[in-house]
């Protein structure tokens, strides 16, 4: 079995993030007095700081959004209720989902696996992946789709992955796992017996000579089959 990961490996959350932020400061404009480059650079650390509470249990996925957009307008030395970051962040979220697109390399994979039981793994709302995987169309099916909302832990922890072999009835040295974070997708992944397949999009250098590697996913069936990997 073949499970994926879904940011930055089936769908562009950067490009979504990335128009969705410069749409959020253009829709806000009077209260920022940032170029574009340098808010997103500001809103990626709040994100980063408040999903990573997210990951660790500390506060729901609905509150680490209200966390991110107070912690934003306080930039401008702004404070808002509970409330009103809410409302705000429902405006970053349409611009966002607006913006979602599959790479173009992820149809042409996942056409060539149709063979194959394919799955996702995934930290994130159940709701918000769904829409993502919905982008992708609705002729691939995934099954199981784990999201950490749902089950109540994230990667890297690594039972993410067992409660994704309980789910799918497969043991994990028989399952793959496609992923684009070096750390939080194919270390984790490995630990819990999986066999990680290192999406590097961006040539990043590799941490241990022994990961497997592709660099475009269209490249992941023929790499299966050089190196008999049988699913």
């Amino acid at each position: 079995m073949i499970f994926f990961d879904l940011d930055g490996t089936l769908i562009d959350h950067k490009q979504a993030e990335i128009l969705g932020v410069h749409g959020f400061l253009h829709e806000y404009k009077e209260y920022f007095n940032f170029k574009e480059d340098l808010f997103y650079e500001h809103w990626c650390k709040i994100s980063n700081k408040h999903f990573a509470r997210f990951l660790n249990r500390d506060i729901s996925f609905l509150q680490q959004q209200i966390e991110r957009i107070k912690d934003v307008f306080i930039l401008s030395g702004i404070k808002l209720s509970d409330n009103e970051a809410a409302k705000k962040f429902k405006v970053y979220l349409e611009l966002y989902e607006e913006n979602l697109m599959p790479y173009d390399d992820v149809l042409p994979c996942l056409n060539s696996l149709k063979d194959k039981r394919l799955g996702i793994i995934s930290n994130g709302a159940l709701k918000q992946q769904l829409l993502k995987l919905s982008k992708i169309g609705n002729e691939i099916c995934f099954d199981p789709i784990i999201v950490a909302e749902e089950v109540g832990v994230a990667k890297p922890n690594i039972d993410i992955f067992r409660i994704a072999c309980i789910k799918a009835n497969v043991q994990a040295k028989d399952c793959i796992y496609v992923g684009d974070d070096f750390k939080t997708d194919i270390l984790s992944c490995s630990t819990a017996d999986m066999n990680g397949i290192w999406l590097n999009r961006y040539n990043q250098e590799s941490i241990n000579s022994t990961t497997k590697m592709i660099q475009d996913l269209r490249m992941l069936k023929n790499y299966l089959q050089i190196n008999s990997i049988e699913l």
